[in-house]
């Protein structure tokens, strides 16, 4: 949703002639039917009201989180952050400079904003201070770091090691990353402490040094060495059938902002918040607490719950019973133990932690996508 205009949301169209066909509907043979952003508007929801296109299909885009809520930002196949501006007209004003430059010359798997994660701003809220730093991840394993007010080249990268990545999310507390890679592998981008030998040092160009925490490696049938800090304890979890993590493609990893664990969390101290676990201090780079959930999909049928502060291992783990792929998930806005999974066979399940640990309350089977969609205008109310 646009931060400013709450009845605008977009859609990104990102693939060629077999999509709704745009120019058509507008009656402009004008406009290319392939790598379009639409942008509607709530009280007319059967076409949209703007437009833009960039010539190459665009794989993730949302508002500037900074500037006029006229400006889009969007991620290509091509590897470049696209910047259109609703009052110059269809086409990008503002295109990433090439590799040789630091940007992207792989596709872009994952775009979000770091910073201020207020409930006025940040990932998804469009905040206005000069310190909202946006980053993106492509398929080669490259995390860029951009100042909102400079995507031309970006500011610092880090290079995720011997990973393709396939999704990305902002960590709570707004300063880290969680990514996961197409072989299954889990990896945390966070600030470092200085202090942590078992951290990866990852190479930065310039701001505060970060590192890479590799939580599961993947491509190894959903074991890894790096899913514990000791052989002795690899082993005994071998022995035990200890699920370390996915073993195909993440495709979505899920956590919750730091606006919805502060503006959800009941008004305590600092000492009452840490004891309870509502949003008490980080350890090993994470937040404590049912704030630092992080929900992961995979292509392996399965859906993981992870606690990183506490351990490299999911916490619980659910494979889907129609064996279908898990394409994504979402944590509720308002609801600290809801979330929502969907897979690639249409269906839609809701998970209440609060009332099951191990099945979802929507049903086994799942709420089909048809039952979300909205009647015609024109179709009768009865």
């Amino acid at each position: 949703l646009s931060p400013r205009e709450p009845s605008s949301s977009f859609l990104g169209i990102t693939t060629g002639t077999n999509q709704y066909n745009y120019a058509s509907a507008n009656n402009n043979g004008n406009i290319p039917n392939q790598g379009l952003v639409a942008i509607y508007n709530l009280t007319m929801p059967t076409r949209p009201e703007h437009i833009f296109c960039s010539g190459c299909p665009i794989l993730h885009s949302q508002f500037h989180p900074t500037e006029h809520p006229k400006l889009i930002v969007g991620g290509a196949a091509s590897g470049q952050i696209l910047v259109w501006d609703a009052r110059v007209g269809r086409y990008p004003v503002q295109r990433s400079s090439g590799s040789s430059m630091g940007g992207h010359d792989c596709e872009v798997v994952g775009m979000a904003v770091l910073g201020d994660n207020s409930p006025d701003g940040g990932a998804g809220g469009g905040g206005s201070g000069g310190s909202c730093t946006m980053v993106t991840a492509s398929s080669d394993g490259k995390v860029n770091y951009w100042s909102a007010s400079n995507l031309r080249e970006p500011a610092e990268h880090v290079m995720v090691p011997k990973a393709n990545l396939s999704c990305l999310r902002v960590l709570p507390g707004g300063e880290g990353v969680m990514c996961g890679d197409e072989r299954g592998g889990l990896h945390a981008i966070i600030a470092s402490s200085g202090n942590s030998a078992s951290v990866a040092v990852a190479g930065a160009g310039g701001g505060t040094r970060k590192v890479v925490k590799t939580l599961h490696a993947g491509g190894d049938g959903g074991w890894s060495s790096s899913a514990s800090d000791g052989t002795d304890d690899l082993d005994a979890s071998l022995e035990k059938g200890v699920d370390m993590g996915h073993f195909g493609m993440v495709t979505a990893v899920a956590t919750r902002s730091s606006a919805m664990n502060a503006g959800n969390s009941p008004r305590l101290s600092n000492k009452e918040a840490t004891s309870s676990g509502l949003g008490g201090g980080s350890s090993r780079g994470f937040l404590r607490g049912v704030g630092g959930l992080v929900v992961t999909t995979g292509v392996d049928w399965s859906t993981k719950i992870w606690a990183p502060a506490y351990s490299n291992v999911p916490l619980l783990s659910y494979l889907s019973n129609s064996y279908d792929y898990m394409c994504d998930a979402q944590w509720s806005p308002v609801h600290p133990s809801i979330f929502a999974t969907a897979s690639s066979n249409g269906t839609v399940n809701i998970w209440n932690l609060a009332t099951f640990l191990d099945k979802p309350i929507s049903g086994s089977k799942g709420i089909p996508i048809d039952n979300f969609q909205s009647t015609s205008p024109s179709a009768d109310p009865a």
